[in-house]
């Protein structure tokens, strides 16, 4: 994935949109990406928000020596999102990007987790896998075991005492030939053959189409909801 992702679409669409949505009072704000893997999204973030004081976390040390070689000048912790280690009212924002599916993960308790290190006022940032007719081997590949709907996730947020201030699908377009690329997966995939993830290098014009389609749907759901997507995009404010 690190190979690819900073070319690929799909992250080339969703990061800028998660940018769009930090609007901090400050230029120092605090902000903490929980489940950085090899650091992307910091590198966008410190783009745009040189001042700002960020933190990235990933239980896996070879994601944040990737994330090391950025040079993002963020601070980087090795943890478990079920414990983030660090104390009440930490950050201004916390962004975790398909970080909720991962195999084995209390995803009820990492969001409460997200809750408890944000300051009053605070928002998180999510990006999670959509639906789960949309399983396939593109899910095993990257260790995921869970897709949510709408109503699923709005219920997580709101049982971890945050505010709901925007929850949409997006990817539609592109949700029909998934579907039938993921069900042809699934009927191929045996217990012991090995899983491919979606990600990988495509022609630059299909890239470019593709991204623009994504970028597209993402800005629309500032304004409208789209009935469904591969994706959900969560904006949560935590009260007080």
């Amino acid at each position: 994935m690190r190979s690819v992702e900073d070319h690929y679409w799909w992250y080339q669409a969703l990061r800028p949109h998660v940018v769009a949505a930090i609007q901090p009072v400050r230029p120092d704000f605090s902000l903490l990406d929980a489940g950085c893997g090899t650091g992307g999204m910091l590198k966008v973030i410190r783009e745009k928000f040189p001042a700002a004081d960020l933190t990235g976390l990933d239980q896996s040390n070879h994601a944040l020596e990737l994330t090391a070689a950025r040079n993002t000048g963020a601070k980087l912790i090795p943890g478990s999102v079920h414990q983030l280690p660090f104390p009440e009212r930490s950050f201004d924002f916390v962004v975790s990007l398909d970080v909720l599916s991962a195999i084995g993960l209390d995803d009820s308790l990492t969001i409460r987790e997200a809750h408890r290190v944000l300051q009053p006022g605070g928002r998180l940032i999510l990006n999670v896998a959509a639906l789960e007719f949309l399983k396939g081997a593109h899910d095993r590949a990257v260790d995921a075991d869970r897709r949510y709907t709408r109503s699923q996730l709005q219920l997580l947020l709101r049982g971890a005492q945050f505010q709901i201030e925007n929850v949409n699908y997006w990817n539609a377009v592109l949700t029909p030939p998934i579907a039938l690329v993921r069900w042809l997966s699934r009927a191929g995939l045996g217990e012991n053959q090995p899983a491919r993830s979606d990600f990988g290098a495509i022609p630059a014009p299909v890239n470019s189409l593709l991204r623009g389609l994504a970028a597209l749907e993402l800005r629309a759901t500032r304004y409208v909801s789209l009935p469904f997507g591969t994706s959900l995009f969560a904006v949560a404010r935590k009260n007080g």
